[in-house]
């Protein structure tokens, strides 16, 4: 199966990247195609907006300075085919 990227970026804050990135993956995972969402903000609130508990340490700060891997980080979500 072809992996297709999404990548949704912009440095002004309260432009709505957070809201387009979740919708897009329930959205994708609705249709039952396998979605990993990964949130890169500090804050974690495409974490929190997905009803995913944030826990400290449980992030990819380590795996992207190269201490333990990224693969150990992906948790299942309450919705069919959408991982964190």
């Amino acid at each position: 199966m072809a992996t297709t990227v999404f990548t949704i970026a912009n440095q002004k804050g309260g432009v709505g990247k957070t809201t387009t990135a979740v919708n897009l993956a329930a959205a994708l995972a609705e249709k039952g195609i396998p979605t990993l969402l990964v949130d890169l903000d500090p804050q974690a609130n495409a974490t929190s907006a997905i009803g995913v508990e944030k826990h400290a340490g449980k992030s990819l700060y380590g795996p992207l300075r190269g201490e333990g891997s990224a693969l150990e980080m992906v948790v299942p979500t309450a919705y069919g085919n959408l991982s964190l």
